[in-house]
């Protein structure tokens, strides 16, 4: 009978050997011990996620509870602490740019860390805050580690002053942006007033360009109702003017200024809001200053005197 054999590697190469059959029979696992190995797996792997979970929900309680977030928070607190003793705390602040916000705006919006190290200070949060201000079109925020804190600020343009419902003058940029309370600085921009004139005080600026006699008499200009103008001369006269204002209604108000008679009346109101029609309205509209007025506009102008003949020979 042909004996089986089997071999082992080792250093020096296969070696041969006689086969064992019954004991190597003997120490191949059964399925049964196969089944043993597989429970105690399972059985630890159960163990340690059971012990995950309830971790899991014991720090979850703990934290809806509260316990954990004051922990966190003295934690928080002794480490910046720790850091303000070790000289992190603002000692220096350098700020550019801001040449019409107002001093205690602008520090209301850094809300600088005087009692906090200068590590805990959100840069980030204090630019959104400074972006929220009117007068403030772009900013910088620097932490110069260890004490100091640059700011470079870029504002905008004041345009005109407005009088919101409260009767409180604001400044408006060219857009119609409220920018922020006027401080007296700015009593050459025109005063306008009325809800929707800052965005329509633009076109009415632009539309007197050219007629600096008449735009350096608008003593305030109004818009009622979002649809025409109503402007105070120095003189105190009303102009009722379209909400869009032409060359033709411009070169209308231009011949009824310069019309010596109707500077004598007493007027209120002159309305050249209808294209081919020009409504005056007395100050005091009585009998006798209707008869004045019409008086005036119907008399014919008067005749020149002649110049005497030139003497001399014509030429």
């Amino acid at each position: 009978m042909q004996s089986l054999v089997s071999c082992t590697v080792g250093a020096k190469g296969p070696e041969p050997r006689a086969a064992q059959p019954d004991k190597d029979a003997a120490a191949a696992p059964s399925l049964f011990q196969f089944g043993l190995v597989d429970a105690d797996r399972a059985a630890r792997a159960g163990f340690v996620v059971s012990m995950a979970f309830l971790v899991a929900t014991a720090i979850y309680g703990l934290y809806l509870s509260g316990v954990t977030k004051s922990l966190f928070d003295e934690a928080a607190n002794f480490a910046d602490k720790a850091a303000y003793d070790a000289g992190f705390r603002l000692e220096d602040l350098a700020v550019s740019g801001s040449d019409n916000t107002p001093k205690e705006t602008l520090l209301k919006a850094l809300q600088l860390p005087f009692e906090q190290s200068s590590l805990s200070y959100d840069a980030a949060a204090a630019h959104d805050r400074l972006l929220a201000l009117g007068w403030i079109k772009s900013a910088e925020v620097r932490r110069v580690l260890p004490s100091r804190l640059e700011v470079v600020l870029t504002e905008r343009e004041p345009y005109a002053r407005w009088k919101d419902a409260a009767g409180v003058v604001q400044v408006v940029d060219r857009e119609g942006r409220v920018l922020g309370p006027s401080e007296g600085q700015f009593e050459t921009l025109l005063l306008f007033s009325g809800e929707g004139a800052p965005a329509e005080a633009a076109a009415f600026i632009e539309s007197l360009a050219d007629r600096e006699t008449i735009r350096s008499r608008v003593a305030e200009a109004s818009f009622v109702a979002e649809r025409f103008w109503q402007v105070k001369l120095d003189s105190g006269v009303i102009l009722k003017l379209p909400r869009k204002v032409g060359e033709l209604t411009l070169s209308r108000l231009d011949s009824v200024l310069a019309n010596s008679k109707i500077a004598e009346m007493a007027l209120d109101t002159i309305d050249l809001r209808l294209t081919h029609r020009t409504i005056l309205q007395l100050r005091e509209p009585t009998t006798a200053n209707r008869d004045k007025a019409i008086a005036l506009l119907t008399s014919s102008p008067a005749p020149q005197t002649a110049l005497p003949p030139r003497r001399g020979k014509a030429l």
